[in-house]
């Protein structure tokens, strides 16, 4: 077979086993009741925002500011629910065990695992997120200066955009939160490295910033250093491409593409993270069954 064929075959097979373990997991969080209250919960959540803020009633771009701020700490707790034992739970079960004597390499099972996670996430985030912007688009009766005399400012094209960006930041955690599932050894470990990845994301980029500027860092540097983080990418991203456009088209909140491969970096980071992991313990396993078979 010649080397084109030979890696055409391998690439199919590769697919197969991708698809195999992302229709598996799928159906896996299809049979989640949990993952379907938390849809809930954080409809509840955003729509209460954004009845208590008052934006909704302005508009999509009012409604957005109100809802920036929750949205940066609610996305990524529904993101690191959805990853948190992504990779640890068929290890549990014993399951990985099963799916090892497949046809099916590491770098297959954490991608088919992550996408069918990412098709949940569009659906338990971006579902409730989507209806509140349907809500937003119903009942919105502009009455400020600058919507009224600048029609085409507020428009729901602003708000898949925004959309677009919250679906990043959670890809971001839901893909590290996986990713560190894969060292856990029990469920209790899990819970408490997801806690961290989540404390560490909300937290954590933002008082490093401070800190960074309280040590003398130059104010100028502040956008590059934003886009570190995925909360900082997010933020900069809304300013610039959403909430910028209506009240400051001039300015330089963050530089986009910094901020873009940010995310993207965090979520690919994740995902080569959780591979190595499992495929470390892989090596680990057969050592030790070298070992056995040694006495």
């Amino acid at each position: 077979m010649t080397g084109p064929k030979r890696g055409r075959v391998c690439l199919a097979a590769r697919l197969r086993g991708v698809d195999t373990v992302f229709r598996r997991e799928l159906a896996t969080v299809a049979r989640t009741p949990g993952y379907a209250a938390l849809a809930v919960g954080l409809g509840v959540a955003l729509f209460g925002v954004v009845a208590v803020g008052g934006g909704g009633a302005t508009g999509f771009v009012p409604a957005i500011v109100d809802l920036l701020l929750p949205v940066e700490a609610l996305v990524p707790a529904a993101a690191v629910v959805l990853g948190y034992r992504a990779l640890l739970a068929d290890a549990a079960t014993g399951e990985l065990a099963v799916i090892r004597t497949y046809p099916v390499g590491v770098a297959s099972y954490v991608a088919g695992v992550l996408l069918a996670r990412l098709v949940a996430l569009a659906v338990v985030v971006g579902g409730p997120a989507a209806l509140v912007g349907v809500y937003v688009g119903l009942t919105a009766a502009p009455d400020t200066g600058i919507f009224a005399t600048h029609a085409g400012v507020d428009s729901p094209l602003l708000y898949v955009r925004f959309l677009a960006f919250v679906f990043g930041l959670g890809a971001a955690y839901l893909s590290v939160a996986a990713g560190v599932s894969a060292i856990a050894s029990s469920r209790r470990s899990a819970i408490a490295l997801g806690a961290l990845v989540l404390v560490g994301g909300v937290l954590g980029g933002d008082l490093a910033l401070l800190e960074s500027l309280s040590a003398g860092t130059s104010a100028a540097a502040t956008p590059d250093l934003l886009a570190l983080t995925p909360n900082g990418a997010f933020r900069g991203l809304v300013f610039e491409h959403v909430i910028g456009v209506a009240f400051a088209p001039e300015t330089d909140f963050v530089p986009t593409g910094r901020a873009l491969a940010s995310l993207a970096g965090w979520t690919l980071g994740g995902a080569v993270g959780g591979g190595a992991s499992i495929a470390l313990g892989r090596r680990v396993d057969a050592a030790i069954e070298r070992v056995r078979s040694d006495e």
